[in-house]
């Protein structure tokens, strides 16, 4: 059933996006949904996180000293390990592939499964690839943009990236609850990083426009971080900025200078 899913999404992201234009393609990302959009986008924004996710990331933030925090998300993260692995290898990226892998065996036995990241003291950082870069790399289009219960901004070809991350060992083997209790810890740890920049939500002229073009811009510098091409998408960016300079892009600017 997850298979058939997968190639239903997959085959979408061919026939439901339109190019607008030569620049970059990974800030290229269609909005045909966007009634129903921006209607979760408040369902999220003002009722499931103002009265779940942010009192439950403030209480986290207030009791769990920074370095329990930091080896919680170590041990969350050490999960996504495999799926590094077989997304560099699926690209023939075999040094990054192999970085995973030690990172992934030392983490989880020396580094007590994962919550002190023994490697990166040793100079192997974590750099993650998703299999919606892969596909990226084969050109496959974003596809629309979706703005989803609980899980919030997603690209189409993300969505669908997600789930193929979410089939490698030992996602795989996990059962729905473990699964859930790894992404409520990574959403409240995400979440502790951004409540620096509720203010910039708040003043937002247009919530909705801001989170959905912070999102992908944010997901275009994550695809070409580890890439030779990084140059090409900061042009791109400055040339979106000198075509179209809103209120909305000096918003993004700053909050994208705050997170990264």
């Amino acid at each position: 059933m997850r298979i058939l899913i997968f190639i239903i999404l997959f085959l979408s992201l061919k026939t439901a996006y339109c190019a607008q234009d030569l620049k970059d393609p990974q800030l290229q990302v269609s909005d045909p949904f966007e009634p129903i959009n921006r209607a979760v986008w408040y369902v999220n924004y003002d009722i499931l996180d103002a009265y779940l996710l942010k009192p439950t990331t403030e209480f986290y933030v207030h009791w769990v000293p920074n370095v329990g925090r930091v080896a919680i998300n170590n041990f969350v993260l050490n999960f996504d390990e495999p799926s590094n692995i077989v997304n560099n290898l699926i690209q023939f990226d075999i040094k990054d592939a192999a970085d995973a892998l030690v990172r992934f065996v030392v983490n989880s036995t020396v580094g007590v499964f994962g919550l002190i990241d023994i490697v990166k003291m040793g100079g192997i950082p974590r750099k993650r690839e998703t299999f919606s870069n892969v596909l990226g790399h084969w050109h496959v289009p974003n596809g629309p943009y979706l703005m989803l219960p609980l899980l919030g901004p997603r690209t189409t070809r993300k969505f669908v990236g997600n789930i193929v991350d979410g089939l490698y060992f030992p996602m795989g083997l996990l059962t729905f609850g473990e699964r859930g209790g790894l992404w409520a810890l990574d959403s409240i740890d995400k979440r502790a990083k951004a409540l620096p920049q509720d203010k910039l939500i708040a003043q937002s002229l247009d919530s909705y426009l801001f989170v959905k073009h912070a999102y992908i811009q944010y997901e275009a510098f994550k695809f070409h971080q580890n890439k030779t091409d990084m140059d090409k998408f900061i042009k791109a960016r400055k040339l979106e900025k000198k075509n179209k300079a809103t209120q909305t892009d000096i918003e993004i600017d700053n909050y994208l200078d705050e997170i990264n």
